[in-house]
């Protein structure tokens, strides 16, 4: 019987406590797995909640390295079986993304789908004319001249996905969720929380920005002799803000980028008519509502896109810190009775499945009985390596 913890039940904490917890299930493993966090168990106070559940690996490539384009590829592929696997519906599709550009942005856009084209040529680049584009996304025909349609590209719905998540982990005898629970600090075999401190045979440290060395000593200030092991100094907060909007006279089917001078600006379609705008990067830990200015940005670059969201309803306008090292790819960190998954900066739900994939090799390496995703046969071992980072 293997005792583990899980520090931090965000979107990959979850992830990592549901397998192996279907590990327990399908093994008849008497495993107990703690998981421990901050935030209720709806995660309304998560980055993982906050974001918008984009699945774009060639709309972010000018802003990343080709290899976690790979990887979010990759991840793409994955994502369909690991949702077969959850009892609640998750609405996701990779129907494609369309790229569209103001007049004043052209030159961006041209920048951009010559990127495309040159260095992903399996991504099937289509560039729409006006009449292509009122067929492909007609409600983006009125204002626009043209766009960019990329094949295979998607969005996955991140409420209903955490909801699903917890549902599936609550329902599950060998999950002890310890919600609302600050963590004080983490080392290999030990979690301390206010409470005192547990004894584990491993700990998976996710908690994402609650990981940096100055959110640690935050949690830790009442006593200055405890020591956060699971502290990573070179972890930044990034500020993110989003706003999800209701509006019953769009019709978007597909994710939509939007070229921008200052924000990788997209506007993720949801049920029901809903829509989320984002987002901002802010180098910037401060936490707080959406910002006047972020908000008047956001706002008007969504209806310049249709005249349809001027009569939108604001449902709510979010912000969280995402966390990132400094080169803005996530790491993957093992040592004997700790391993820490970490720095998915604003590609989340993109890399999730990878990131899980290396989790669970990782845990079996440590714990023999432990399994791997099966979904994680399509990640090369490369991926695993390139994101192993010295402990």
């Amino acid at each position: 019987m293997a005792n583990i913890a899980i520090v931090g039940a965000g979107l990959l904490g979850r992830l990592m406590a549901w397998q192996l917890s279907l590990a327990c299930n399908e093994h008849n493993n008497a495993h107990q797995i703690s998981l421990y966090d901050q935030d209720a168990i709806d995660g309304q106070q998560s980055a993982a909640y906050t974001a918008a559940g984009l699945l774009t690996p060639y709309g972010e490539s000018l802003s990343c390295e080709p290899e976690l384009v790979a990887m979010g590829e990759a991840a793409l592929a994955m994502w369909p079986e690991l949702l077969g696997e959850l009892t609640s519906p998750v609405d996701f599709q990779a129907h494609g993304s369309i790229c569209v550009s103001h007049r004043a942005d052209q030159g961006d856009y041209e920048r951009f789908t010559r990127h495309i084209s040159l260095q992903y040529p399996q991504a099937q680049l289509q560039l729409l004319s006006k009449s292509e584009l009122a067929k492909q996304a007609p409600a983006l025909a009125e204002r626009f001249e043209n766009g960019a349609y990329l094949q295979g590209e998607g969005c996955i719905d991140n409420h209903q996905l955490l909801n699903a998540l917890a549902s599936a982990l609550k329902a599950n005898d060998t999950v002890n969720w310890h919600e609302q629970t600050q963590v004080l600090a983490v080392s290999p075999f030990q979690v301390r929380t206010d409470s005192g401190t547990k004894q584990f045979d491993l700990v998976i440290d996710c908690r994402g920005i609650g990981a940096s060395a100055i959110h640690s000593r935050a949690s830790a200030n009442a006593d200055t002799n405890i020591e956060d092991q699971g502290a990573l100094p070179m972890l930044r907060p990034v500020r993110g803000e989003v706003i999800r909007v209701y509006a019953p006279e769009v019709e978007l089917s597909l994710p939509v980028r939007l070229m921008h001078p200052r924000y990788k600006l997209y506007i993720a379609p949801k049920a029901n008519h809903e829509y989320v705008i984002g987002a901002t990067e802010i180098e910037s830990g401060a936490t707080g509502k959406v910002t006047v200015q972020s908000a008047l940005e956001l706002l008007s670059a969504l209806y310049s896109l249709h005249p349809g969201f001027a009569e939108a309803q604001i449902i709510e306008q979010l912000s969280h810190s995402r966390p990132a090292f400094a080169d803005n790819r996530p790491q993957a960190r093992s040592q004997s009775g700790l391993i820490q998954l970490n720095g998915l900066y604003r590609h989340g739900y993109l890399l999730a499945p990878v990131m899980l994939a290396t989790g669970l090799h990782l845990v079996a390496q440590q714990i023999n009985t432990a399994k791997s995703s099966k979904s994680s046969k399509s990640v090369p071992p490369a991926f695993f390596e390139s994101l192993y980072a010295d402990t």
